[in-house]
């Protein structure tokens, strides 16, 4: 048995309580992680920089206190373990090092607290989520109720009943463009399905612009499905931004670089959600599926860098897309692998022949081979599927062993549609923009994208 935890976001709508106490609590948690990235640095362990930093009752709320050192130090292990990563790469001279977290940085700390001590959620008369926040000692707690999508809501009152298997974890509160949130986690237990009895193999290929997968019958290889997903705005808006970003610095605007800095994050993290919403709902049509990835290591190696490309490549989700999409698909229990991706857009995924790729078009070499030309992308996430089956059959993922695994049929015909307009439109292809995905005119007709 496994244990999910999801973090759910709701805005604060609050009705007593002055509000200026959360933007101080937030402010004086500053100084709490900076001394515990110091100590940290130095070799101390959690519970002994708890008990140094820990502030006098009427600074901080002692409970709050110890969360913020618990985030704190959580974040300081991610970064050794970034920097571990970093040191047994191959090419560690091409890659940027992880940088530890400043001890002295300035500005506000998401406010962190225990449920129960720091804050407390309850389902009211009026049926609405109340939350009651200790931003301060000995002071008027900020009180008010929840604002956040039902199903959502719905969760949380399920967890805060002392019958449910769920769980309130610990939350923070976050300022985000003049509205204050409270990022609220849910424990639950999970049963993950062993991969090697999955009957549909569901692969994934992550590149640039655009998400594309082929669904497989693991015993007959044929292709059951496939989607192709648009994303090219993520890359449009995070290059418009950075040339604004980099002419407010030369003129010494800070503010508006931080403003900036904020929007772009706040965008991308809304369109992942929606794009790993779509494959969980995808995932959900297949039985006993498994979700294939390819290693994250190959899509970075493919690319030459460069200050341009080093700065393009780093700054796109790939890791995050694929840690949103587990989660979501871990929820129905769906398994989550990783294949090699050395050469998968590169080589035909019917006859394994290396062939020629020109911007989004494969073209098989092979002039024996059925498959004549293919979308790249598509090719790929075929390829990523035949070496996940091969691997399970002969513990081998390379090529030559996926040789004998491949399809014995064409697959279907998909285009995707390259739209950076942002509009809301399908066509009878099925390309659409990021706010609407979808891949064929059948896989649209069903509404799961559109939920």
């Amino acid at each position: 048995m496994d244990e999910l935890v999801e973090t759910l976001r709701f805005r604060l709508h609050i009705e007593s309580g002055e509000r200026w106490r959360l933007k101080q609590a937030r402010f004086d948690a500053r100084p709490i992680a900076n001394h515990t990235w110091a100590m940290r640095e130095l070799g101390y362990s959690k519970t002994e920089i708890a008990k140094q930093v820990m502030p006098t009752e009427n600074d901080f709320v002692k409970n709050n206190a110890q969360a913020v050192v618990w985030k704190a130090c959580d974040a300081y292990d991610a970064y050794e373990s970034a920097l571990k990563k970093w040191r047994n790469s191959d090419n560690r001279d091409e890659l940027p090092k992880p940088q530890p977290p400043s001890t002295d940085s300035w500005g506000a700390f998401p406010l962190v607290m225990n449920h129960g001590e720091g804050y407390e959620l309850q389902v009211r008369d009026d049926n609405r989520v109340g939350y009651r926040i200790s931003a301060q000692p000995y002071k008027e707690k900020v009180r008010g109720f929840l604002r956040g999508a039902k199903q959502d809501l719905d969760r949380v009152k399920h967890a805060l009943d002392s019958a449910s298997d769920l769980e309130v974890g610990r939350a923070e509160v976050v300022y985000r463009e003049g509205v204050y949130y409270l990022h609220v986690p849910i424990r639950h237990p999970i049963t993950i399905d062993a991969a090697e009895d999955a009957e549909s193999v569901i692969a994934i290929d992550i590149n640039e612009r655009n998400i594309t997968t082929t669904v497989l019958d693991r015993e007959s290889r044929e292709t059951l499905a496939q989607l192709a997903i648009d994303y090219g705005q993520v890359k449009q808006k995070r290059q418009r931004y950075y040339d604004i970003k980099r002419r407010c610095q030369e003129h010494g605007k800070h503010s508006e670089v931080h403003r900036i800095g904020n929007h772009v994050v706040n965008f991308t993290e809304w369109t992942l959600h929606r794009l790993s919403k779509v494959i969980e709902h995808y995932v959900q049509w297949f039985p006993n599926p498994v979700v294939v990835f390819e290693s994250l290591d190959g899509i970075r190696n493919d690319i030459d860098y460069g200050s341009y490309m080093n700065r393009r490549l780093h700054k796109l989700p790939f890791q995050e897309f694929e840690r949103q999409v587990t989660y979501k698909v871990h929820r129905h229990g769906a398994p989550v692998e990783h294949v090699d991706s050395e050469y998968n857009s590169q080589r035909c995924s019917m006859c394994g022949e290396k062939g020629s790729r020109n911007g989004g078009r494969f073209t098989c070499k092979n002039d024996t081979c059925a498959l004549k030309q293919d979308h790249s992308d598509r090719n790929a996430s075929v390829n990523a599927a035949v070496r996940w089956i091969a691997k399970t059959e002969t513990g081998d993922d390379s090529h030559s062993s996926a040789d004998n695994y491949r399809p014995r049929k064409t697959p279907p015909q998909v285009r995707v549609r390259r739209v950076g307009s942002g509009r809301h439109t399908t066509t009878s292809c099925g390309g659409v923009d990021v706010n609407r995905p979808t891949s064929s005119h059948e896989i649209a007709s069903q509404g799961v994208l559109h939920s």
